[in-house]
């Protein structure tokens, strides 16, 4: 018996003065360990001798490979419910036509209705002469040689004016893209130069954002359209991106 409560007493002694060794082997450890990242940190710190911030610019060019354009059709009269049939008979022939051209229906568009009062004057005051409704339809077509084509044949189809037309590319959004690719080529080529003239070496990337760019703008709108139609070419045009990206120096 007095073995067994020396050998417990010996037990309970070890494990009391143990843990304290551990716990204070565990601190020093994490106070390396702090002043390791302290150290990096602080050489870093003398490696840098601040930022540069530059823009970079990227532009690819293309050729528009398809148009899109806008028609209006509308009816006047002093029921809505006589004008809607009206209208979709309208509607009906004109995007018959559209598909006989070749144009895919999901290139076809015409989801969007207004409906307004119309007003005339009189010795009386204004007063409401019934309404008009009118609905767009917009299309995209990759054949650029059958426009007029097209232009001629939905006019005599019921459509009253053409609101917009565009010759567009249709991968414009993969171009943009690579315009972004390379003005991010560009800030880092500008950076470096920067730096070679000052003696010093670009570092790491701290900030990048992007600060927008521009879609290819119409090289033709409808009233050009109406007046040069014969001359009209889609020729090229230009997808810019930009972006803003600040460098480390280092020595």
């Amino acid at each position: 018996m007095q073995n067994v409560l020396t050998f417990t007493k010996t037990l309970i002694l070890l494990t009391v003065f143990t843990a304290p060794l551990y716990t204070a082997q565990s601190y020093a450890h994490t106070e390396a360990s702090k002043d390791a990242v302290k150290e990096k940190e602080s050489q870093a710190n003398e490696r840098s001798l601040g930022t540069i911030s530059v823009q970079g610019v990227g532009a690819i060019d293309v050729t528009p490979n398809a148009y899109s354009v806008t028609f209006i059709v509308e009816e006047q009269g002093t029921t809505v419910t006589k004008l809607n049939g009206q209208l979709e008979n309208d509607l009906t022939s004109i995007v018959s036509f559209l598909l006989e051209e070749g144009i895919e229906e999901r290139y076809i568009q015409s989801m969007q209705v207004r409906l307004s009062p119309r007003y005339n004057n009189t010795p009386q005051g204004r007063k409401q002469d019934g309404f008009t409704l009118s609905r767009e339809i917009a299309i995209t077509s990759t054949d650029l040689e059958n426009y007029d084509r097209v232009l001629d044949g939905v006019l005599k189809r019921g459509v009253d004016r053409i609101q917009q037309f565009n010759f567009v590319n249709m991968g414009e959004a993969s171009v943009y893209q690579k315009a972004l690719v390379t003005a991010v080529a560009d800030a880092k080529n500008r950076a470096q130069l920067l730096a070679k003239e000052l003696g010093v070496e670009v570092g790491e990337v701290v900030a990048i954002s992007e600060s927008g760019g521009n879609m290819p703008i119409p090289v033709m709108r409808a009233d050009t359209f109406s007046k040069e139609m014969s001359l009209s070419l889609p020729g090229q045009e230009s997808v810019n991106a930009r972006v803003n990206v600040t460098f480390n120096i280092n020595q």
